[in-house]
C-alpha cells in the first residue's frame, strides 16, 4: 500500500519558557494583548507535519510520499529524506521563496504557541492523484497551509476510491465552513486534539453527533490522557503507550498520525490502530524536535507489549 502526505515540510524554531504562559496573559485583555516571553533554549530542526508524520512512518517500516513544496534553502532537508530512503519525486522546489518555518515557545504545563510562515507551501502544485495506482494508496491531508491544493486532492481521492485521514490542525481556521464540511464527509478518519474538536464544530456549526457521523471515524487526542476513536455505533479508548520522559510534545500529534496510517496500511482493527499510534507518539516526545527520536522495530514492539500487555501486530 502507498502512502501519500500532503503536508508541509519546515524549518522549526523551537524555544522553552521557564514560565506559565497564564501568568502574563489576562483573560479580559485579551482584546489589547502585548507579552513577551524570555526562552531558555532554542533549537533550530527539521519539522512540518507533512515531514514529521513521512519521518515516524518511515521508523516503523513504511516509505510514504511527500507532496508539498520547498524553498530554495532546502537542500540539507531533501538531502536528510533521500538519506532515510524516504521518496521525493513529488516534492516540488520554488527558488523565488524560502521554506515553510515555525516559531513554537513551550512552556512549563507544555502549552504552545507558535507563529508559522507558509512560504514555498502556498505555491500550487502540480501533483494529482489521477497519476498514482489509486486501488493500492491511502493518503493524509495534514496541516499544508495550502487549502486550494487540499480541497483538490480531497475531491480526487473521492473521485477516484482513494481512502483518506482529514487531520487540519492548527490550520482549521483556515479552512470554510463548506471545505470543513466536504472534507470530513466520508473521510475514513478525521483526526483533532479536543480544542480543534470544539473548533470545527464553531466553523461548521454541526455538533459532535453530526461529525462522528459524517466521518468514519472520529480520532479525538487528549494529550496524556490518551485518545478516543469514535464510530456510529462505539467508542475505543486508547490510553497513552509509557514513554521514559517526556521532554518535548512538539510533534506528538503527527507521529501519531504516522501510527495511524501504518494501521490503515495493514487494516487493523481500531484499537490496535490506536495503540499502534500512542506507542509511536511515546517516542517522539522523548527527545526535542520532531525529527531527532529514533528507535528500531524490536524497541517498537517491546514498548508496545509493555505498554498495553499484548503482542504487538504490526
Amino acid at each position: 500500500m502507498n502512502i501519500y502526505i500532503h503536508g508541509s515540510l519546515a524549518y522549526d524554531r523551537i524555544m522553552d519558557y521557564p514560565g506559565y504562559f497564564k501568568d502574563s496573559i489576562l483573560p479580559d485583555k485579551v482584546h489589547d494583548l502585548s507579552v513577551s516571553f524570555s526562552v531558555d533554549s532554542i533549537n533550530v530542526l527539521r519539522g512540518g507535519s507533512g515531514g514529521n508524520v513521512a519521518y515516524n512512518l518511515m521508523l516503523i517500516g513504511e516509505k510514504p510520499y511527500l507532496i508539498n513544496g520547498v524553498g530554495k534553502d532546502a537542500t540539507e532537508y531533501i538531502n536528510f529524506l533521500k538519506q532515510h530512503e524516504l521518496p521525493t519525486d513529488h516534492l516540488e522546489i520554488f527558488d523565488d521563496v524560502l521554506t515553510s518555518s515555525a516559531t513554537i515557545i513551550t512552556d512549563k504545563s507544555n502549552n504552545q504557541i507558535t507563529a508559522f510562515n507558509v512560504g514555498s507551501s502556498a505555491k500550487k502544485l502540480s501533483f494529482s492523484f489521477h497519476s498514482v495506482d489509486a486501488k493500492n494508496a491511502i493518503a493524509i491531508f495534514s496541516p499544508a497551509s495550502n487549502p486550494e491544493d487540499t480541497m483538490r486532492y480531497i475531491h480526487e481521492c473521492k473521485e477516484l476510491g482513494i481512502r483518506y485521514i482529514f487531520d487540519p490542525g492548527q490550520t482549521t481556521a483556515d479552512f470554510t465552513s463548506e471545505q470543513l464540511v466536504e472534507a470530513i464527509e466520508n473521510a475514513e478518519i478525521f483526526t483533532v486534539n479536543d480544542y480543534e474538536l470544539e473548533l470545527t464544530q464553531k466553523l461548521t456549526g454541526l455538533s459532535e453527533e453530526e461529525i462522528e457521523q459524517s466521518t468514519k471515524v472520529l480520532v479525538v487526542t487528549l494529550g496524556s490522557k490518551g485518545s478516543e476513536m469514535r464510530t456510529d455505533e462505539k467508542i475505543v479508548k486508547v490510553p497513552a503507550a509509557k514513554n521514559t520522559k517526556m521532554k518535548d510534545p512538539t510533534g506528538a500529534g503527527d507521529a501519531y498520525r504516522a501510527g495511524l496510517l501504518r494501521g490503515m496500511a495493514e487494516g487493523i482493527r481500531l484499537k490496535h490502530m490506536g495503540r499502534i499510534a500512542a506507542c509511536t507518539a511515546s517516542f517522539a516526545i522523548e527527545k526535542i524536535g520532531t525529527q531527532e527520536h529514533t528507535y528500531t522495530m524490536e524497541s517498537f514492539r517491546k514498548r508496545y507489549e509493555e505498554s498495553f500487555d499484548t503482542k504487538c501486530p504490526i
